[in-house]
């Protein structure tokens, strides 16, 4: 089960369609509160979540799940962002941190990647 955080519902609508025709299982939040609501350990396989979201941003969500040791594999996306911004994400254990628009095949890749970073333990970064 993947969760697709995004303050962005045509964003968010958008990653849903994609992962469905990926096959994989997903569950959509319009924001990291809601997602946190729903966050228990071991629900969620992958967090594919924007940088920029009022409230909470991608990385205070990170900051939150990494402080609750949660092990999730997370997958940034931003339309904007800061190489600071990007850094920070990929330093604190991102997998990945895409800009939008996205490629689909590489979101799949990254996917894949996590997938199995959640399975093994494993820590490798992309940019």
């Amino acid at each position: 089960m993947i969760a697709v955080v995004d303050d962005d519902k045509s964003v968010r609508d958008a990653l849903a369609e994609l992962l469905e025709v990926f096959d994989f299982k997903c569950q959509v939040f319009e924001g990291a509160g809601p997602f946190l609501a729903a966050h228990t350990l071991d629900r969620f396989d992958c967090l594919i979540t924007d940088l920029n979201m009022k409230g909470m941003s991608g990385l205070q969500l990170q900051q939150k799940l990494t402080s609750a040791d949660s092990g999730l594999p997370i997958i940034f996306i931003s339309a904007q962002s800061a190489p600071e911004e990007r850094l920070q994400a990929l330093r604190s254990g991102a997998v990945a941190f895409l800009s939008k628009p996205i490629d689909d095949d590489v979101l799949y890749r990254h996917i894949i990647s996590a997938l199995n970073r959640r399975s093994n333990g494993s820590t490798d970064v992309s940019i």
